[in-house]
């Protein structure tokens, strides 16, 4: 499992319906080295690409829901 994917699943970064990433803040608040710094904290408001094919792109309702689950967990 993927870096991501797992701080996905545990909550410590969540995707808005609008494509960008959060990161909590007590990740970003920690300091801990690069791997972090690189790995979790430097995507803090970036967007995440999609692809172009309609039925690829990820469901904008499971990223609203997602992320009241992530604000309501930080």
């Amino acid at each position: 499992m993927s870096l991501h994917h797992a701080a996905f699943d545990r909550y410590l970064l969540g995707v808005t319906p609008d494509l960008e990433v959060t990161v909590r803040l007590d990740v970003l608040e920690e300091i801990d080295g690069p791997m972090l710094q690189h790995g979790l904290q430097g995507f803090q408001g970036r967007r995440i690409h999609v692809p172009r094919a309609d039925h690829l792109k990820p469901n904008r309702d499971f990223l609203a829901a997602r992320d009241a689950l992530f604000r309501r967990a930080s």
